[in-house]
């Protein structure tokens, strides 16, 4: 690389599979059901999955091919989607995501970030563990958005499991994971355009998986509402080590252009902070008004 300029094999390699690779991830985990309340909040033609789970996790990326180490948080729930040939996606679908750290500007911005999911930046993530206890949490705009704790040994539900449970640690074991996001298009032209529907296609190699007693408490801030999405009963959590990689991300729904806005205003919370408006409610500054500053 030299200057503002990158060498087209350098390019190139970073469009290749292994580029969109993250390794290395000590994640920690809550299993949950949401409230009712929830399904209002999951842009149609996506559904919650019965039975309803919730996802909410925070993990410490210490060797992604796309960027410099970074953590990473995020919350989200299981949901179906039944195509046009009755074919049934089913992926989680994130309301938010939230990273920190030095990778965290390429990991939201480059790679494989054309997914399209929603993401912003915290003012900190942290998790940290104490022999069989782990802490973890998310703020930002002054509000602990996400407040965690697991206890290694037994869920919250005996009737919960998971079949990442009892791992051999020298073979590990392949989990079949996938999302469901959005894509669009927005231009001065045509305005907001291309609402599409996407699989995201993510398989994660767990190397080490440890079930956990968990407590969670959710917060808003002015920007994100996390405190807003209601846990009906938390059913456990896990602190896990794994690798995670991309096969493919398919469209396999567009939306009528006409419709776009609408699915807009599910997305917006999770990808944008409010607006803030005119900070003057009589008129806009006009800078003719006061020239003291070239004196």
């Amino acid at each position: 690389m030299s200057g503002f300029f990158i060498p087209r094999e350098e390019l190139l390699k970073k469009a290749q599979p292994e580029y969109n690779e993250l390794n290395d991830i000590t994640a920690a985990t809550v299993y949950a059901v949401p409230d009712a309340s929830v399904a209002a909040m999951i842009p149609p033609p996506l559904q919650l999955t019965v039975p309803h789970l919730l996802i909410i996790y925070v993990s410490r990326i210490n060797e992604p091919t796309l960027a410099a180490p970074y953590m990473e948080g995020g919350i989200g729930a299981l949901t179906t989607f039944t195509d046009a040939a009755g074919a049934v996606h089913t992926g989680l679908y994130y309301f938010n995501l939230q990273l920190m750290g030095a990778g965290a500007q390429n990991a939201a911005f480059f790679g494989r970030e054309e997914a399209g999911l929603p993401k912003k930046f915290a003012d900190y993530i942290g998790l940290r563990r104490v022999q069989n206890d782990v802490y973890f949490h998310i703020e930002r705009g002054g509000v602990r958005l996400l407040d965690a704790h697991l206890r290694i040994g037994t869920y919250n539900d005996p009737t919960f499991s998971n079949d990442l449970e009892n791992i051999d640690p020298l073979r590990g074991k392949l989990q079949n994971d996938a999302v469901l996001t959005h894509r669009y298009q927005t231009d001065g032209e045509n305005g907001l355009h291309d609402m599409n529907l996407y699989y995201y296609n993510s398989p994660t190699f767990f190397c080490a998986y440890e079930s956990a007693f968990a407590n969670v408490r959710l917060a808003s801030s002015a920007a994100d509402p996390w405190g807003d999405i209601k846990i009906k009963k938390v059913l456990g959590g896990s602190y896990a080590r794994n690798n995670n990689f991309i096969v493919d991300v398919t469209k396999i729904h567009a939306y009528p252009n006409a419709d776009a806005p609408g699915i807009l205003q599910y997305l917006y919370p999770g990808r944008f902070d409010p607006m803030p408006g005119r900070k003057s409610a009589v008129t806009p500054f006009d800078c003719r008004e006061d020239m003291t500053w070239t004196k």
